[in-house]
């Protein structure tokens, strides 16, 4: 799996998620959290948020046109994807 140095966290796995997602951890708005099953041995899939995941249904699960088109991943560690996760969830990461 690819790294990526965090300015937090330091030398991470390498995750994408989208926009909204990334945005909601600076904005402190839970937008909530999807991640693929496509890949089992990866344990930090690509994730989106509620807002993708209707678009993503509403072109029948195909990443297309408007599902796509507001996706545009953002690259996290994966502590950051870790606490992004548990905060989208709703849970409180720092516990």
């Amino acid at each position: 799996m690819a790294e990526v140095k965090c300015t937090i966290h330091g030398l991470q796995q390498r995750t994408f998620v989208c926009q909204h997602i990334a945005e909601g951890l600076v904005d402190r708005k839970r937008v909530g959290f999807f991640w693929t099953r496509d890949d089992p041995e990866n344990p930090r899939p690509d994730a989106w948020c509620s807002a993708c995941q209707s678009r993503v249904e509403a072109t029948g699960g195909e990443w297309v046109d408007a599902a796509l088109k507001h996706l545009e991943p953002k690259i996290l560690c994966g502590t950051c994807y870790d606490f992004a996760k548990t905060f989208h969830m709703g849970e409180d990461p720092r516990s």
